[in-house]
């Protein structure tokens, strides 16, 4: 596929199958577990988590994942993978959110499902401002600070490749060739991007 093909494809994407303003922004946490079933043509049915107080203790309830907020509106992923934002690893045990007022429970990990850092995750991928942020946020800076310099005004659609990652800040590419640095995450460590697929270099 042809570069410019390709960015005005994640565009539309984003465009119409991203975030919706009306919708509250979610916790990023430190990490995305991806859950899915062992054997997808098994059931029918989302997966289930059961979630405790602590780690193996205080059984909370099992819950069909898509009772739990689910980062789905801001993160592309393929059908009947479901991703949860990560609040706190310990082994294999993780700290998720499992109701709208925020509650949060443990969950050990399967084997068949997918757990990975955001430096990790967003790495490589395309990304867009989530819509209706205000005008303070669609900016790049010189370094990953908000002291520093800005160095470009983004559109509200603009799209955006992710050269690398480091803590709230991403280095991010233009289609226009522009780079700088932008925030991903606020002070409440909620996300203000909405996520899509990751570029292939060998296609670019």
């Amino acid at each position: 596929m042809k570069k410019g093909v390709f960015f005005i494809s994640l565009l539309l994407f984003l465009a119409g199958g991203g975030a919706d303003a009306s919708q509250p922004r979610p916790f990023a946490g430190n990490g995305l577990l991806i859950v899915r079933h062992m054997n997808p043509a098994s059931s029918p049915f989302p997966p289930s988590l059961t979630l405790y107080r602590e780690t193996g203790i205080g059984r909370i309830g099992e819950f069909p994942v898509t009772e739990i907020p689910l980062l789905s509106l801001f993160v592309k992923m393929p059908p009947r993978e479901f991703p949860l934002a990560v609040m706190a690893k310990r082994g294999d045990w993780l700290l998720v959110i499992y109701d709208d007022a925020g509650r949060e429970g443990w969950v050990k990990m399967a084997r068949w499902w997918a757990y990975d850092k955001w430096e990790n995750f967003l790495n490589g991928r395309v990304v867009t401002l989530i819509p209706g942020l205000g005008k303070e946020r669609a900016i790049l800076r010189g370094e990953p600070s908000e002291s520093s310099p800005l160095t470009a005004w983004l559109s509200p659609d603009e799209t955006l490749r992710v050269i690398e990652v480091r803590e709230n800040w991403l280095l991010v590419g233009t289609t226009t060739g522009v780079s700088g640095w932008l925030s991903w995450r606020d002070g409440d460590d909620r996300l203000l991007i909405s996520i899509g697929e990751r570029i292939n270099q060998q296609k670019r």
